[in-house]
């Protein structure tokens, strides 16, 4: 795919995550119609309006990009391995968010190669009146303006160093879980932890320059395809805990600004 390709696969996904958002605000204003199920747990919501969601932007999407595959949360999850890309697709980063009326919740749209390597992505967060978008080698940004991690921490030292982070549905029922034990960790070398919900958004944020860094488990390729070229078109590194490179998917992700800080989140999340 040349640059003038990729770009206009680029313009296709951030009109269809517009859309889409336009969707969901619509939904969003008759939340007490909507049909709410569960997927993996009880806790892992889904409803109409994601699922409608999807429907919306593969149908946008179709033929964007000659013979892509779809990899979606919803609908459409297994990989096509005869197809050359793929998007991949969150309709709605955050849903129990959205179902609460929060406004912290995002559309995720990512094009990925048969390797699955991100090639251009987008994040559209209505509410928060943002829209986060990344070309390969051709940086990222806000709103149409550049942007880039941020190398510094505010106040200095990494005590001071604000990240993100998550928790998988079952971090509390599965006895085998890390999650808590690694958070228990974090906070005690990094003072400023936050927990929004959309892990799409923290990737963006860290991205922005907002967050210094972020870590996961068990993401879905759909939660970080977007994210993770916006970290790094706009300076930042993504990896996996041992610190070899991160592909959408994997089940740890780190990503920070700078090489050192993310080396010092792995050295804390392995020891």
């Amino acid at each position: 795919m040349n640059p003038d390709e990729l770009s206009g696969a680029l313009l296709r996904a951030r009109t269809a995550a517009e859309a889409a958002g336009e969707l969901l605000r619509d939904y969003q204003l008759r939340l007490s119609g909507l049909k709410i199920d569960s997927k993996s747990s009880s806790v892992d919501l889904v409803s109409e309006a994601d699922v409608e969601a999807e429907k919306q932007i593969v149908q946008s999407l179709r033929n964007a990009v000659p013979g892509a595959g779809f990899i979606g949360e919803e609908s459409t999850e297994a990989r096509d391995d005869s197809a050359d890309f793929h998007w991949v697709i969150d309709p709605l980063d955050g849903t129990s968010n959205y179902l609460a009326g929060l406004p912290i919740w995002a559309v995720s749209i990512g094009l990925v190669d048969s390797a699955m390597r991100p090639l251009c992505g987008v994040v559209h967060a209505p509410l928060m009146s943002k829209t986060w978008t990344a070309l390969d080698g051709g940086g990222a940004q806000i709103n149409g303006s550049r942007m880039s991690v941020r190398t510094q921490p505010v106040g200095g030292g990494w005590r001071n160093a604000m990240l993100a982070t998550g928790f998988p549905y079952d971090a509390c029922s599965n006895p085998e879980d890390e999650t808590l034990p690694q958070f228990v960790k974090m906070q005690q070398r990094f003072h400023k932890i936050r927990r929004l919900g959309s892990a799409a958004i923290d990737m963006a944020l860290v991205a922005e320059g907002v967050y210094d860094g972020m870590w996961e488990l068990r993401l879905k390729s759909w939660d970080t395809a977007a994210g993770a070229i916006m970290i790094r078109e706009a300076g930042g590194v993504v990896s996996r805990f041992d610190g070899s490179d991160y592909t959408p998917g994997d089940i740890e992700l780190v990503a920070a600004g700078t090489p050192a800080l993310r080396d010092e989140i792995c050295r804390v999340l392995v020891n």
